[in-house]
């Protein structure tokens, strides 16, 4: 500086001396020289603001390490403008500042400024000027700097140009506002001409986009396009918008509301004067108005302002039905809103879902009448409905329903009154009044008087099937959560069917009676299985869960459970819970237990139980604990069996995987087996296991065929069932199976079939048998269950003729018997190839030791025998 001074014969080294020195020496105003700002310059642009190490440094300044390190390093540490971290150096705030930088999270602006200074001072009338670039700044901290709180949130990009004075700056530039909300309306981008004068703000050439790139909707990206200005002294806004397939969903003032309302706005409005009692004219359309999930139509209207009242007239362009109406709405606190409007044959189910705050509605209405709705805007609370509908047809649950007279109701945010309703239908004519609250207690007022189809009950159970009506006088109080109800519902002939449960309810009668938190059934009758029921017990509805515990009581009923098992029982049960399980008890006495699949079946049913195939998470938590016992005439029963049994049984598990314990021991009885009757001799059926319904089997049945008594043992469980046989006088094991499967015995069949054909007719004997199995078997069970008969069976030969010694044709057989009684049997062979070789045999058994038989032969020679039949020990 002294150097200086005495250069320019300066006596006295003074500021503006020491200012001239440093400017000549391109040294700042904070003490640093071009080096210092080179490396401060260098951290910040090659090295993005650091860590970068002192070698790197020194290469990228053109400097030693060490000078950078001893001379220039230390007064940038102490000063505050770099700092030392592990991995090198990095540059402070106060770098950026310094430089004319900006930095603040994702935000970064650069900012060149010139001052005019008056005695180093910024004075009103001193000129300046600025290049200022801004790239993801968020307006927040504009707002801070300004210290003012705009309705304008986002991240602005741009490049601005101001010049002025300090009294009156302007500011011009490109304007770029991305994931931005306006007044809580968010939208993508905003772009446009930026100018701000010391009077107003204007943009100019601008564009809205309410969605990104690739996710606009059908039918526009949502758009807004023009010009608007805003002057600061009088708070006057002049706009002139046109926009383009706007989502009502993203308007906050809709979702403040509450009133799930979407749709596109398309709309050009002119607007002058102040904000907030502006001078507007415009038009709009809304395409695909949206209520709840549904759409309702397209509509217009037109939009006019006179800086205190807004008017708006509304049209509707609809497939089916119209609406018409208008609103004003008051541009002063607190924007009282006051509107009509009229619908003539409009779909009712998007204002219900909404109004009942239901999530599905599985009806359908249409109706013709007038809506007021008031309120005011700035307090979405108080905005109310108020409906009167001279028509509406309503089908639910494959009910329709008329109005009687007209139907007047009101709506609120959170509530909904119903001041007069009647409905008149197949078996209906109810009247429905009183009001729901949806919000706080979620109050409940509403009386229902009058007969009401119960199918309207189908709509909301959807997996139970009702039909009857019934006479209902209740009255609804209480909550939503806890409700009261008082009355009485009387049922007739109500029908009641789920595919939960194995049976249903016909002709239903009886009153239910309520008591303000209980359901009393009180003589309540019906029919199921066949039988008469009776129903008794209480539903708890007041609390969470719904509890209930209902017992039935009939004496003869014919359940079908599980799959391929039917039971006449008699008895009583219990059911007792909570729609999500429950317990199934009682004690019952069987009186026939049919098998429709055959004893085999029973070890099927282990599978069928524990696939676990119901979707119903009811039966999944239903437990069954079901007693049972056998009356004295007891019958087991499958085709081709008939027994007499005595049981006692017990149901456990649950509905899903049930089993049986217990036994069922038979007392006698006759069974088809390889089509041979057989009279039980004993058997047993013990249900042991615990974890499957697989029953120990132990039966013993004895036949007669020729002279011959078979006897046979199956004894095993079901699922696995082993035979074994014996015979009286006794046989080889070889000779008892020919004898049970061709009817003699293998020494007769050689005899008849000739020495030279033995091998021959053995193998032909064989085959026979084999095929008339596969034969019966197809045809059999379907003749059977067609005509109503015992057995029928197919042979595709006669044993005995048509040998080569006897020289006459093969011909097929036909066998059918039926079992008239318990005792008496009738049976019928013909050769379908000859009309004479008919069979005919009766037989009648007066004891199971003693039968008579009437036989006709293929010889037409008729005989009666007497069999009697005695065991020696």
């Amino acid at each position: 500086m002294r150097d200086f001074a005495q250069v320019n014969e300066l006596p006295i080294v003074t500021r503006e001396v020491a200012l001239g020195a440093s400017e000549l020496l391109e040294i700042d105003a904070c003490g640093f020289d071009k080096m210092d700002r080179a490396i401060l310059a260098a951290i910040i642009d090659k090295f993005e603001g650091g860590p970068v190490g002192v070698e790197t440094l020194a290469a990228a300044v053109g400097e030693e390490s060490d000078t950078i390190g001893d001379v220039y390093e230390p007064y940038l540490l102490q000063e505050g403008f770099i700092a030392r971290t592990a991995r090198g150096r990095v540059a402070t705030e106060r770098a950026y500042t310094h430089l004319g930088r900006a930095r603040r999270g994702t935000m970064d602006a650069g900012i060149d400024v010139q001052l005019q200074l008056t005695d180093w001072e910024f004075r009103p009338k001193n000129q300046w000027s600025s290049e200022l670039n801004l790239e993801k700044v968020p307006l927040e901290s504009l707002d801070q700097l300004a210290g003012k709180k705009y309705p304008v949130q986002g991240l602005l990009t741009g490049q601005f140009h101001g010049r002025g004075t300090r009294a009156e700056p302007s500011l011009t530039g490109l304007l770029d506002l991305a994931d931005a909300t306006v007044y809580s309306v968010p939208f993508n981008r905003l772009r446009g001409q930026l100018t701000v004068q010391p009077d107003e703000v204007r943009l100019s050439n601008a564009e809205l986009r309410f969605f990104g790139p690739g996710a606009e909707k059908t039918g526009g990206a949502g758009i807004v396009t023009g010009s608007a200005a805003y002057r600061y002294a009088d708070e006057s806004l002049t706009a002139d918008l046109v926009g383009a397939s706007l989502p009502l969903a993203n308007f906050g003032r809709i979702k403040a509301s509450g009133v799930p309302l979407d749709g596109q706005l398309s709309f050009h409005l002119k607007s002058s004067g102040p904000v907030r009692a502006p001078l507007a004219d415009g038009s709009f359309r809304v395409v695909d108005l949206q209520v709840g999930s549904e759409i309702i139509g397209s509509f217009g209207g037109d939009l006019q302002s006179d800086g205190k009242l807004a008017k708006l007239q509304l049209n509707s362009a609809m497939s089916e039905g119209a609406i018409t109406g208008g609103a004003t709405l008051g541009l002063a606190d607190p924007q009282p809103l006051d509107g009509k409007i009229s619908v003539r044959n409009i779909n009712l189910d998007p204002f219900l879902l909404t109004a009942l705050h239901l999530g599905k509605f599985r009806g359908h209405g249409v109706a013709d009448g007038d809506i007021i709705f008031q309120g005011e805007l700035q307090h979405p609370e108080t905005l109310t409905l108020d409906g009167n509908f001279s028509r509406l047809v309503f089908n639910y649950g494959n009910v329709q329903l008329e109005n009687q007279g007209p139907i007047h109701l009101t709506s609120t945010k959170d509530s909904l009154k119903i001041l007069s309703l009647a409905l008149k239908g197949t078996e209906t004519n109810a009247e429905l009044t009183g009001s729901v609250q949806f919000t706080g207690r979620r109050t409940v007022a509403m009386k229902l008087n009058g007969s009401v189809d119960l199918r309207l009950l189908s709509g909301y159970m959807t997996d139970v099937a009702v039909n009857g009506h019934a006479d209902i006088n209740t009255s609804f109080e209480g909550t939503l959560d806890r409700p009261r109800i008082i009355g009485r519902v009387k049922l007739n002939d109500a029908s009641v069917r789920s595919a939960d449960f194995p049976t249903g309810l016909s002709n239903v009668n009886g009153d239910l009676v309520f008591d303000a938190n209980r359901l009393f059934f009180n003589n309540v009758t019906g029919e199921a299985g066949g039988g008469q029921i009776s129903l008794s017990g209480t539903a708890n509805y007041s609390e969470k869960p719904f509890r209930y515990d209902v017992t039935a009581k009939t004496d003869r009923i014919r359940i079908r459970y599980p799959e391929g098992m039917s039971w006449l029982v008699g008895g009583a049960l219990r059911l007792s819970g909570t729609p999500d399980g429950g317990l199934l008890s009682g004690k019952v006495q069987v009186q026939r237990v049919t098998l429709s699949e055959g004893i085999e079946a029973v070890g099927s049913l282990t599978s069928n139980t524990a696939s676990g195939s119901t979707t119903s998470n009811f039966l999944r938590n239903l437990q069954l604990d079901v007693e049972g016992s056998s009356t004295p005439d007891t019958r087991l029963e499958w085709p081709g069996a008939h027994l007499e049994a005595e049981s006692s049984l017990r149901a456990r598990g649950t509905a899903e995987h049930p089993i049986l314990l217990g036994h069922i021991h038979v007392l006698s009885g006759d069974l088809y087996f390889h089509d041979n009757r057989y009279n039980v001799t004993r058997g047993d059926l013990n249900f042991s296991n615990p974890f499957r319904m697989d029953p120990v089997i132990n039966f013993e049945a004895t036949t007669n065929i020729q002279q011959y008594e078979i006897t046979l043992n199956f004894t095993g469980q079901a699922s696995k069932i082993s035979l074994s046989y014996r015979s009286d006088p006794p046989l080889p094991g070889n000779d008892i199976v020919t004898l049970l499967a061709l009817g003699q015995t293998s020494s007769a069949s050689t005899i008849h079939g000739g020495v030279t054909g033995q091998s021959g007719a053995a193998g032909n004997s064989g085959a026979t048998a084999l095929l008339t199995e596969a034969i019966s078997s197809q045809l059999g069970g379907r003749a059977e269950r067609l005509f109503g008969i015992t057995r029928f069976r197919v042979d595709p030969g006669l044993a005995g003729f048509g040998t080569a010694t006897s020289g006459q044709n093969l011909g097929a057989r036909v066998t059918v018997e039926q079992q008239v009684t318990r005792e008496l049997t009738v049976t019928y062979v013909s050769n379908v190839s000859s009309s004479q070789q008919q069979v005919i045999q009766v037989e009648y058994n007066l004891n199971r030791n003693i039968s008579i038989v009437g036989l006709r032969d293929q010889n037409g020679t008729f005989g009666v025998d007497f069999k009697f039949k005695k065991r020696f020990q």
